[in-house]
């Protein structure tokens, strides 16, 4: 990973494969930013830390951002990050199992 310079200009985020970039606070927590949030083109000169980058965890605007190579470097790095609660499950019928439509019949 490369860390991206204070004054990099929001371009630099483009032509990347679609690749997020790595936030990292002060404080050790990293996230991934998805290159669509970051709205930037070809021609956009404006600084890329010009945008209201936060950590989601502590609040800290001190945020540090990395270029992620490849896809293999981005596998490495979601390898590291700590993992998102369990998936989400449908809630059960109540009493716990189905009930059998042919239940009531003689």
């Amino acid at each position: 990973m490369i860390e991206i310079p204070r004054d990099a200009p929001g371009s630099i985020a483009c032509g990347r494969s679609g690749l997020p970039l790595l936030a990292s606070c002060g404080n050790g927590h990293r996230r991934l930013i998805p290159f669509r949030l970051l709205k930037t083109r070809d021609d956009d000169r404006t600084p890329l830390y010009g945008r209201p980058f936060k950590c989601r965890t502590c609040g800290s605007r001190e945020v540090a951002l990395f270029k992620i190579g490849s896809r293999a470097e981005l596998e490495a790095v979601r390898a590291t990050m700590p993992k998102a609660g369990e998936p989400a499950r449908a809630p059960t019928t109540p009493g716990g199992e189905p009930r059998d439509p042919d239940a009531d019949l003689p």
